[in-house]
């Protein structure tokens, strides 16, 4: 883009020529994109030259009669009164006609830590919340920390949307990262789910903080659990059990589970903490999938992925 910038002011044009390398600029109004001048005659010149002017006027009756000249309101910069003009000023009132590049923004992947006291269920809790995710249409990635992941044994390979022995992947919108039986750290995790059972010897100290929450997995029938949970998890008993044989988890034909797990989710993702969900196993759960009961089937190709200012003086301006 060709620009005739005429400020009067060799130092403030040196520093935006030197700010917009991209730009061609141009000694004269004619052949030039765009114009930006401090005074009338210049602005007179560019529109002579069929030159679109952008005019920053020192007065209020200099931007009345740059009007009368056809200007609009949106192509005049009128500078306040008792202020300063700046380079960076002026640089912003014309940059608004620039040609530009759009950004391509690429959101990073919400990355969700789960961190679990010893055997309590952590991998359990980070298997069954990322299937429920990716059946209800979330891209999302299982990342387990640990090669020796019981993962690796209870589903089959080709192990989809799941790696192991790392903290990264590639793609997805969500990241649930199983750090259980690790001391591993995943300092910009989003959001911290703590997994503990009811032993109060492997408790983890819960942390007070607006990107933690717990979870108390594996309750035995009637016991009542602390106000401070976010989430309690029954024990499964059996149905756990097959579900590590099968390779199909246990929220994949639990309704109340699957939704607890989704509000669960729907929670951290609002970062809301005023929760309290306590799943419930009535008789004839896993009778059919989750999916089934609450209307939405797994996706095969669901989870796939596309995927001091500086202060410059001596504008000519007129008076």
């Amino acid at each position: 883009m060709k620009v005739y910038l005429a400020l009067g002011d060799t130092a403030a044009e040196a520093w935006i020529h030197s700010t917009l390398p991209g730009v061609e600029w141009v000694e004269t109004p004619d052949g030039a994109d765009l114009a930006l001048v401090t005074q009338l005659a210049h602005a007179k010149a560019a529109l002579q030259a069929k030159v679109p002017v952008k005019l920053v006027a020192g007065t209020q009756q200099i931007a009345k009669k740059a009007r009368q000249l056809g200007l609009p309101d949106d192509r005049i910069m009128v500078v306040p009164v008792l202020n300063r003009l700046t380079a960076s000023q002026v640089l912003a009132f014309l940059v608004r006609d620039l040609d530009s590049p759009p950004v391509r923004y690429t959101p990073a992947p919400f990355k969700v830590q789960v961190v679990s006291s010893r055997q309590a269920g952590g991998t359990f809790l980070a298997w069954n919340l990322f299937h429920v995710l990716v059946s209800r249409g979330v891209k999302a990635k299982l990342v387990s920390v640990s090669n020796a992941s019981p993962l690796a044994t209870w589903i089959s390979p080709p192990y989809r949307d799941m790696v192991f022995g790392t903290t990264e992947a590639d793609g997805g919108e969500v990241w649930v990262i199983d750090t259980s039986d690790t001391t591993t750290e995943v300092p910009d995790a989003d959001a911290v789910i703590l997994v503990q059972d009811c032993d109060p010897a492997k408790a983890l100290p819960v942390v007070k903080d607006e990107t933690y929450w717990l979870v108390v997995n594996r309750v035995p029938y009637g016991l009542e659990v602390g106000s401070e949970a976010h989430m309690v998890i029954p024990d499964f008993g059996a149905a756990a059990y097959e579900a590590m044989t099968t390779g199909v988890p246990v929220a994949a034909k639990h309704a109340a589970f699957a939704s607890g797990l989704w509000e669960l989710w729907l929670a951290i993702d609002q970062y809301e903490h005023n929760i309290r969900l306590d799943v419930t196993v009535n008789e004839g759960d896993g009778d059919e999938s989750a999916e089934e009961q609450q209307g939405f089937v797994m996706d095969d190709d669901a989870g796939d992925d596309e995927d001091h200012r500086p202060e410059f003086s001596g504008f000519v301006l007129d008076e």
